[in-house]
């Protein structure tokens, strides 16, 4: 079994550069840095997580929190983050936490003292929709635990956050549809407690002021992200009168539009050239759906890798890259669910 003391021979270093450089410690040259991290990677040495905890008093875990093991934008995050976490030699632990728990301050603080009583992390990543519960944030802060939130939020409490500019994103989505000559453009909303639902809303709103285009509050409907309210939606959007109804429909993420998708199909009306969608997220439904969907892909492993990066950048502690937000770029996904307005 390889060692440590093997690593540093290898890289011609000392036994305490190697140490420095497992334990991401400050002020360790770049060279040395590389010779060793290539020297893991030729040895195959994998860092004892237990050992490491006995010297420094740390866990060398990041906990993610999750809601939900059904959620293809988790998934994607989670496995970012995993990627990231297994080449430093941190353990990853996916922890559920339930909204029965969440709701109640009282469950959480006992949640929360188990969880730190059993092993307390490094750091915690939180997802939408705990990423934006400030009773999450307050607890959280109790037991002074480092965070690194995914997505838009309003939460400042030393923690860092890794988003994309969903404002931007949601105008240029709009863009599209306006370029295509539709001027009677929908908008299904997410959940109302998301930052992520407002800040998409936002940027719609802007571009058909910019485009000269009033809004029309009956083509807004609402919606909690999920498959069944964007079929609800479109249901509801299709059965409006033919000169109210919209030729074209933007979905705040892509469950929704997939809803409003079927909702068509149901109704005989032709995606794209009666109604064109644009959903958000380019998650996995958004190519498995016909026709695939026109959306913003997010880079939700990115978003997971750079978290972890953060965290463990941190070491544990607020330091650092605290209260930072790190803003990666999004792509537009042009596909075959959007075309030109009817005339």
């Amino acid at each position: 079994m390889t060692k440590m003391i093997d690593v540093a021979r290898h890289a011609g270093v000392s036994l305490k550069t190697v140490s420095r450089v497992l334990n991401n410690e400050p002020h360790v040259q770049t060279s040395l840095r590389e010779k060793v991290r290539e020297a893991v990677r030729e040895l195959g040495y994998v860092p004892s997580a237990s050992a490491r905890s006995l010297r420094s008093n740390r866990t060398y875990s990041i906990h993610l929190f999750s809601h939900s093991l059904r959620s293809n934008f988790v998934n994607s995050i989670q496995f970012g983050a995993l990627q990231t976490c297994q080449e430093a030699g941190y353990r990853m632990v996916v922890t559920m936490l339930d909204q029965a728990k969440v709701s109640d301050k009282k469950k959480l603080r006992k949640w929360f003292q188990n969880l730190v009583d059993n092993g307390r992390p490094d750091g915690v990543i939180l997802v939408p929709p705990m990423s934006n519960d400030f009773q999450i944030s307050e607890v959280m802060s109790e037991f002074n635990l480092p965070v690194a939130r995914i997505g838009p939020n309003k939460i400042e409490d030393g923690g860092v956050t890794v988003t994309i500019d969903d404002r931007a994103a949601a105008r240029e989505a709009t863009q599209h549809l306006l370029d295509l000559g539709h001027t009677k453009i929908a908008f299904v909303r997410g959940k109302e407690d998301q930052d992520a639902t407002h800040e998409r809303y936002k940027g719609f709103c802007e571009a058909l002021a910019d485009a000269g285009i009033e809004l029309d509050d009956d083509l807004v409907k609402p919606g909690l992200f999920d498959f069944q309210t964007g079929l609800v939606a479109g249901n509801e959007l299709l059965a409006l009168p033919k000169k109210k109804r919209p030729t074209a429909v933007f979905a705040a993420n892509d469950d929704m539009a997939a809803g409003v998708l079927v909702a068509a199909h149901k109704s005989g009306i032709q995606v794209p050239s009666e109604l064109s969608i644009v959903g958000f997220d380019d998650s996995e439904i958004a190519e498995t759906m016909w026709p695939e969907l026109t959306t913003v892909r997010q880079p939700l492993q990115q978003f997971g890798s750079v978290a972890m990066e953060m965290m463990i950048a941190n070491s544990g502690k607020k330091t650092g890259d605290a209260g930072e937000t790190k803003t990666l770029p999004y792509i537009m996904m042009v596909r075959q669910s959007t075309g030109p307005a009817p005339s």
